[in-house]
């Protein structure tokens, strides 16, 4: 019955859900996104989960509710529960336990205080939404691998899995504690603060831990700019430490996890609910600051054997091998700079479609599906950091983060050699790659143009060439620029000529070193 009931709610999901993409104005959007909306929040579990993912990836939207005004249960009816895991009435505990205020997909947060007076939060995991939750991934389960899932063979079976085991970690709130304890001992970050966790109150149904308080993200971003600073730094650090130190991040960055407060010289940024993380092993964190090193100091590094350490798919790596240099250098952007950078800057998506067309399927279909997770933290912190409109330098927060012992490891981490499939293509290494695209114009015997540009630019060669030589060009037949881009897409970056031509007085000669 539950599973059927599940599959009439996901329906009214579904059928909403493409009334927004359906719609044809601005406003009608709206309201549709206001009936997707609630709908979600009625169903709370994945679903909810679902709409608060989208809240994070598009800022201030109408899935922005989600994160922190879903209407909660009454008390009369959560009460029972924590009695239950307690095995005793509440009251010889707690004092003054209020109302939600909010509800979140798996559970709700009241207030309240010990019996001495200490204030506190008690978290409980609703009633029946394990069996809810069992349902949904049931239904998950009979998906088809369909569009880009199927026709670039995105392992959905590992997708799934890394769902469900997410979601059975979340639902056992006893894991949480333990994960919550183990990053207040191990992210050691200034102006961050993470609640202590009251274990002998706690169950898989309950989660007692110290009060926290402060506003959440979308009342912060007309703080001062000194106060907005320290957070993004803050934020930033956490990321950094968790990640490479302690090998455990947060991967659920919506606004409902997140307090923070006016407090310059005490806890300015407090980090809740660690029901969603995802672990990396030593080897795979080494392995990823190794590729970042690597970037930055253009070595000898191959990055195919770093994606692989990763746990990316090798065989479908090799389909764009000689792009991977370029593809790492556009990923670790922010860290290749030696001073703030400015996120809006990236254009991540845009650049990596440009230099891999529809290929780029080939690379996301080969992460491993943990690096979902992964890739989700980092999305929607770089999101929070354009929203405070701060620029920070990543590369001196990441030293500060990390330490000269981790650095040196990764440095001399070794990783196993990786053959690609195509073996008459030779890889391209960082060291190997060209840096600079020169663009040099004679005429009568004259330098006219001498032009250096960083290697990348010649992604954007049809553009770089004026109209009137691009057309005299194709005219006479010499040179195919589009010919030339693709050769380029598909082979990399090498140090080469790419044209040398001379037309009527001038004579052109553009090439990669």
């Amino acid at each position: 019955m539950a599973l059927f009931q599940r599959l009439i709610q996901l329906f009214r999901i579904g059928w909403a859900a493409k009334k927004v993409r359906a719609s044809q104005s601005e406003i009608e959007k709206l309201l549709a996104q206001r009936v997707l909306v609630n709908l979600l929040a009625d169903a709370r579990g994945i679903s909810m989960k679902v709409g608060q993912l989208f809240a994070a990836v598009e800022g201030n939207s109408e899935f922005q509710p989600l994160t922190n005004n879903v209407p909660a249960l009454p008390l009369s009816v959560m009460l029972p529960i924590l009695e239950k895991s307690l095995q005793k009435s509440p009251k010889k505990f707690f004092k003054n336990i209020q109302p939600a205020t909010a509800a979140a997909s798996l559970g709700q947060v009241h207030l309240a205080e010990l019996i001495d007076g200490t204030p506190v939060a008690i978290k409980i995991r609703y009633p029946d939404i394990a069996d809810a939750v069992a349902a949904e991934l049931k239904l998950f389960n009979l998906m088809p691998s369909v569009g880009k899932a199927q026709e670039w063979g995105f392992d959905l079976n590992a997708y799934k899995q890394t769902l469900l085991d997410t979601l059975q970690r979340e639902l056992d709130y006893r894991i949480e504690a333990r994960t919550q304890t183990y990053f207040r001992e191990n992210v050691r970050v200034s102006r961050l603060d993470i609640p202590h966790v009251y274990e002998q109150f706690s169950s898989d149904c309950v989660l007692v831990q110290s009060r926290a308080t402060g506003v959440t993200f979308p009342e912060i971003v007309h703080w001062s700019e000194s106060e907005r600073y320290l957070i993004a730094q803050t934020l930033l650090q956490t990321l950094f430490t968790s990640l490479f130190v302690a090998g455990e991040v947060h991967a659920d960055p919506h606004n409902g996890n997140t307090f923070y407060n006016h407090a310059v010289n005490d806890s300015m940024v407090t980090l809740l609910d660690f029901g969603c993380t995802v672990q990396l092993s030593e080897f795979r964190r080494l392995t990823l600051l190794k590729l970042i090193i690597g970037c930055r100091e253009s070595s000898d590094l191959n990055p195919l054997d770093c994606f692989v350490a990763l746990g990316f798919d090798l065989q479908k790596l090799a389909h764009i091998q000689r792009a991977l240099p370029l593809l790492s250098q556009m990923l670790c952007r922010p860290f290749l700079s030696n001073h703030t950078f400015n996120l809006n800057e990236w254009q991540l998506e845009k650049n990596i479609t440009n230099l891999l067309g529809e290929k780029r399927w080939w690379f996301r279909s080969a992460g491993s599906a943990d690096f979902l997770l992964l890739m989700r933290a980092f999305q929607g912190l770089t999101q929070q950091l354009q929203q405070l409109h701060i620029n920070l330098n990543w590369w001196e927060i990441l030293e500060q983060s990390v330490g000269e012992h981790l650095f040196q490891q990764a440095r001399e981490l070794r990783l196993p050699a990786t053959n690609a499939t195509t073996s008459e293509v030779k890889t391209l290494n960082f060291a190997s790659q060209a840096k600079k695209l020169q663009v040099n114009i004679i005429k009568n015997n004259q330098p006219l143009v001498a032009v250096t540009l960083p290697a990348e630019a010649a992604l954007d060669l049809e553009n770089l060439v004026p109209d009137d030589v691009r057309l005299e060009l194709m005219q006479t037949g010499m040179i195919d620029l589009t010919v030339i881009l693709q050769r380029l897409k598909s082979e990399g970056l090498s140090p080469q000529v790419l044209f040398s031509c001379e037309l009527g007085e001038k004579k052109y000669r553009v090439w990669l070193e």
